[in-house]
């Protein structure tokens, strides 16, 4: 989960590749550069960026007070721990939040302050989230660091994308990039799947945890099985004679979306009027399953959480239920309800704030599943795992700013 999550948190599509931010400090407007071995491969980018020689200048502003900051070159916006974040790399995120947060409507004159904050928050975060598992691996005195020979290669893949020098600048301009900060992208996110290999990766990760240290987890009070009824909060709505046509062959989570949509057009004081309905609705399934009515059988009548339907050419019965610890990405009023439960107990109404009403039954853990499934369960307690520990290890980890940080404006980067 955590190399997913810090992919897409990170990632720019650039052309065919997709990358991450960025290196260590570096000249603004800096030439192509690299091994000619590297650069010999690339036989079909045109003369001028095959020979490695050619000035590619982007023009870069920073206005800060209303006066334009010329020198650059060697200018740091903010550090990651010990990783500086030159002001090419900085700008390359904050131009490309800046489309983004175009393209969802915000108003950069009458919606000033908010963008600034979203701005300065996403592309600091995005930072953090990569050299931060840059750091991590480097405090615990592992690789982090792509090989030249990887770079390179890399680098030149991108470059012979384009026939001309034109169409490279042309590219490097539309993206918020410069020569350098494309260079300084390509090394971060070669980088930064080094880092994560030495910390997490399969059988290679300080950190991995094996399939039998694994099922020793599920064998004992730190895992849990459990099967669950979801009543959302929007249970009980109103819906259209349009939204009810064929009901009854739409899947649960066709459901469940209708009911959500037709929901947050009520007004507030017409919500808790459906809370409340749906609420009578969740104690009576709950007083159902305590009277001993069969648990399989009210999650077909009852539920809405797409999670507890049956594969294909299943049916309710079969259903394994959730397997999880407290670590788990899950909603927190649903776990620790679950870890309270004796095995075959089954709770009463449990409200969340973000879904509405569950009840719960939980299971004794079924080894033979464990054992069967023990491939994909090891690579899903590693990628929570993963994420646990990175995300304490951020809480300790120091960000620095520029003086022109805080005199950022919303146009201050162009």
């Amino acid at each position: 989960m955590l190399k997913k999550i810090l992919a897409l948190c990170a990632c720019v599509v650039l052309t065919a590749t997709a990358f991450t931010s960025c290196d260590k400090g570096g000249n603004s407007s800096s030439a192509v550069s690299g091994a000619s071995s590297a650069a010999d491969s690339a036989s079909d980018v045109s003369e001028s960026l095959e020979s490695g020689n050619t000035n590619v200048v982007i023009d870069t502003k920073l206005v800060i007070d209303g006066e334009e900051i010329t020198d650059k070159d060697d200018l740091v916006m903010c550090s990651i721990g010990d990783m500086d974040i030159s002001f090419d790399e900085f700008r390359y995120y904050w131009l490309s939040y800046s489309k983004q947060l175009k393209s969802l409507g915000y108003d950069f004159e009458t919606q000033k302050d908010e963008v600034l904050s979203l701005l300065k928050y996403q592309t600091v975060n995005d930072l953090l989230y990569t050299y931060g598992l840059m750091e991590y691996a480097k405090d615990n005195d592992l690789d982090y660091m792509a090989s030249d020979e990887d770079f390179e290669t890399a680098y030149y893949s991108q470059l012979m994308n384009y026939q001309t020098e034109e169409d490279y600048v042309k590219f490097l301009t539309e993206q918020g990039l410069t020569d350098y900060a494309l260079q300084s992208t390509l090394k971060s996110y070669l980088s930064y799947e080094v880092a994560y290999n030495s910390l997490f990766g399969k059988d290679t990760g300080k950190f991995y945890v094996g399939e039998n240290a694994v099922k020793e987890i599920f064998a004992s009070d730190k895992a849990v099985r459990c099967l669950q009824i979801l009543i959302p909060y929007s249970a009980c709505v109103e819906l259209s004679e349009e939204d009810k046509q064929d009901w009854d062959t739409l899947t649960v989570n066709a459901k469940y979306d209708k009911l959500q949509a037709a929901y947050s057009a009520l007004s507030d004081e017409e919500k808790e009027e459906v809370k409340k309905k749906s609420l009578a609705l969740a104690e009576e399934a709950a007083a159902r399953a305590h009277a001993g009515e069969d648990f399989y059988s009210l999650i077909e009548q009852y539920n809405y959480d797409p999670g507890m339907t049956p594969a294909s050419g299943e049916t309710y019965s079969d259903l394994k239920g959730y397997y999880f610890t407290m670590d788990y990405n899950y909603v927190e009023e649903f776990k620790e309800a679950a870890f309270q439960l004796a095995e075959n107990q089954i709770s009463d109404v449990v409200t969340s704030n973000d879904f509405g009403y569950h009840i719960i039954m939980r299971l004794p853990i079924d080894q033979d599943y464990v054992n069967d499934n023990i491939a994909d369960m090891t690579q899903r307690y590693n990628e929570v795992n993963a994420s646990v520990l990175f995300e304490e290890y951020l809480q300790d980890l120091e960000i620095t700013y520029s003086d022109y940080f805080d005199k950022l404006d919303v146009d201050s980067i162009s």
